[in-house]
């Protein structure tokens, strides 16, 4: 009775033909999710999105270190700015 329709099948093997049917959706859709990842991850766009986070932080910590070595420098000038602004 192998060949027989869905009907004459025993319920035994009904349910394993709906887990075959549903071990292959699975594997056609972890297959299909597994592509989506692989293209997520060499896509240039996801590339060039990083790179450029990897650019503003450095830019960031540059800008944190040159305030920090020149503040004082820079406080001195506007004082003297200041200064010379008031005894006119």
């Amino acid at each position: 009775m192998r060949n027989g329709t869905a009907s004459e099948r025993a319920p035994n093997e009904q349910g394993q033909d709906r887990r075959c049917r549903m071990s292959e959706r699975v594997r056609k859709g972890a297959s299909a999710m597994a592509q989506r990842l692989r293209r997520w991850l060499v896509a240039e766009r996801g590339q060039s999105m990083v790179e450029y986070a990897i650019v503003t932080a450095l830019i960031a910590i540059v800008a944190m270190g040159a305030v920090q070595a020149l503040g004082g420098g820079v406080s001195h000038v506007f004082n003297n700015i200041v200064n010379a602004i008031s005894g006119i």
